[in-house]
């Protein structure tokens, strides 16, 4: 492998769950070259040897541990999303405990008595909410939920578990908490709404005793924020603990009255702690992290949560990093906050010091709003005009760039490309206020900032040869990568669109069908914003792009399917633009095993430095 390779190689190890005896934790770790479940035992200042606990062909992610000593978790075939449950048996046998192949699975939390999860078995357009005995390959799963829309997920059990808290998510901004009672005399549910029918965001973080909820919710506010809940709807802001930052996550356990809540400050994670109950707030205060850091957590695809408060409420499991702090698991001892790394991940021969370093900066856009954005220069003498840089689009839209460890960042910039990554309208993490600025008809201001950006790095931004910008993005950052090349040609060298959207209109048509009504939410309506969708969709201002493309898509993504590249390519193609497409037969929504980032993003940098050359 070529040094500048290895970067690729940097290995990533997270999403802690402890057992039972708070003794050890197990996680996922891509260390064989796609994600599979390790345990670790926990000792004071000391990184032991992880056990490898599955050996299958296919990923194998987002563990959790049973009261019961089993391991459960999740995994699809080539990239499908299409999850099974697996459990890893006491004595290391793996079993599936999923029996339709073709549904989706999706693993919520699990309780001393309970393993909690949607799926889509029923109907494939809707996700319901299960719950499962244990020991789970003892017992059949019992629907609890069906939700009318959208998708359902537990968030919170009662003590006793009579009482289950689901969060009906109908959009990034649009959720509701359902209180569900399952009734298994009658095998019917009995729920209702808890939280109202206004349209804000809700988050149940845990039960404060049996007739209120700690939640977080942006209802009277901008900012997700603490509050206290009744189940007959009332609600009580927390103003002893009125932080003003984003709630990014929680960890808690049944046997500690303590609640961990992660905030989130221009990208960056600060932890606080505090006794919640129905009397008030006590010993609410902030946890320094281990150093200036990112609490990094993903979905299914990896892990879904970046930190974990063992059953016996002595330590939390965080998994960190930082632009150059790969990414570990760390453990908080909570009676002194002391920490230490209990992961120590294979680095591939790079060293640390040559790894770089974020700044973080804000311009103004069109209407003067500010846009926060991250920039990574390469080390060494700058070129006389400034380097190559690389505008690096997030997806979501519902979603933050960080400024956690980012394996594809550190290569480019390995390879003497700048990377600014900026944080759009749209973006979470900055309120709902600056979240819902790109939504339906306001979705090409977002595309404003892009442009904004560029500009303003071209006037004024030594660091950066305006001259050579290129425009990069996965997913939503896709569709960002093709409307700012047909809405604003004139200001990119070259783009880089990976698993993005085209058209808004057969993207939607042919999305899976669980996620249509939620996209929709977002981009606007098939049936009543059908002339907007085809008027920002860019496979319909293909005449404008004139910057060389290069496209990147997995063959199994069910989010934006394959269709949505190849009709970009075969259009851009058709008009003699250089164009180049790279289809993966074994991935899905994003390159996700090492043997295909090892062949793709190389390509990637070797064809644009081709363009460079040839400009």
């Amino acid at each position: 492998m070529s040094d500048l390779k290895r970067y690729l190689a940097i290995e990533i190890a997270g999403g802690a769950s402890w057992s039972p005896k708070s003794d050890r934790i197990a996680f996922a770790y891509n260390s064989p070259g796609s994600y599979q479940i390790y345990s670790i035992g926990i000792m004071k200042d000391l990184t032991l040897w992880p056990k490898r606990l599955t050996h299958e062909q296919n990923r194998c992610t987002n563990p959790h541990w049973l009261a019961d000593g089993t391991i459960v978790f999740t995994s699809d075939v080539g990239g499908n999303e299409r999850f099974q449950l697996g459990v890893v048996g006491t004595d290391g046998t793996v079993s599936w405990v999923s029996k339709d192949k073709s549904a989706k699975h999706i693993i919520n939390f699990a309780t001393s008595k309970h393993l909690y999860y949607v799926a889509n078995v029923e109907n494939r357009s809707r996700l319901d909410l299960y719950r499962l005995k244990i020991p789970v390959l003892e017992n059949e799963p019992e629907l609890i939920y069906r939700p009318k829309a959208g998708i359902a997920s537990a968030h919170s059990v009662s003590l006793d578990e009579k009482k289950v808290i689901v969060q009906q998510y109908l959009g990034s901004s649009n959720q509701e908490l359902i209180l569900v009672e399952p009734d298994h005399a009658s095998k019917l549910n009995i729920s209702r709404s808890v939280s109202g029918m206004s349209k804000n965001r809700w988050s149940c973080l845990r039960f404060i005793d049996n007739n209120s909820l700690l939640v977080a919710t942006d209802f009277g506010s901008d900012y997700m924020r603490l509050n206290f809940l009744t189940l007959d709807a009332n609600i009580f802001p927390i103003y002893e603990a009125m932080v003003k930052m984003e709630i990014d996550g929680c960890a808690i356990s049944e046997n500690s009255q303590y609640s961990y809540i992660a905030y989130n400050k221009n990208g960056y994670s600060r932890l606080y702690t505090g006794i919640f109950t129905s009397s008030g707030v006590s010993d609410f205060h902030e946890i320094p992290l281990p150093m200036p850091s990112v609490i990094t957590s993903g979905d299914s695809r990896s892990f879904s949560k970046g930190m974990a408060l063992s059953p016996d409420g002595r330590f939390i499991a965080l998994t960190l990093s930082s632009s150059t702090m790969p990414v570990n698991v760390w453990i908080l001892d909570t009676r002194n906050e002391y920490s230490w790394m209990a992961t120590d991940v294979d680095m591939a021969g790079i060293r640390s010091e040559i790894l770089v370093n974020e700044t973080l900066h804000k311009i103004p856009s069109f209407d003067l709003l500010n846009v926060p954005y991250f920039k990574y220069l390469p080390k060494g003498e700058k070129p006389p005009k400034g380097w190559p840089t690389i505008i690096m689009i997030h997806g979501g839209p519902e979603s933050q760039f960080k400024p956690s460890f980012n394996i594809i960042v550190q290569f480019i910039v390995s390879n003497g490309f700048a990377v600014v990554a900026p944080n759009i309208r749209g973006s979470t993490g900055y309120g709902r206020k600056y979240m819902d600025l790109d939504n339906v008809e306001k979705r090409l201001d977002s595309i404003s900032d892009i442009k904004y950006i560029a500009l303003h790095l071209n006037d004024n931004d030594p660091d950066i040869d305006g001259d050579n910008l290129i425009v990069y993005g996965r997913s939503y950052g896709g569709f960002a990568v093709l409307s700012t090349m047909t809405e604003h040609p004139d200001l990119w060298l070259a783009g880089v669109e990976i698993v993005g959207i085209s058209s808004f209109i057969t993207f939607l048509q042919n999305t899976a069908s669980w996620r249509r009504s939620l996209r929709q939410a977002e981009y606007g309506s098939l049936e009543r914003d059908r002339e907007l969708l085809e008027r920002i969709s860019p496979i319909n201002h293909v005449d404008k792009l004139s910057a060389p493309l290069f496209i990147v898509q997995g063959a199994n993504d069910e989010r934006v399917p394959l269709s949505e590249s190849m009709q970009i390519y075969e259009a851009v193609r058709s008009r003699g633009i250089p164009t180049e497409i790279i289809v993966l037969e074994d991935e899905g929504h994003g390159i996700s095993s090492l043997k295909n980032r090892l062949m793709v993003y190389p390509r990637i940098i070797e064809w644009l430095k081709g363009i460079i050359d040839d400009s």
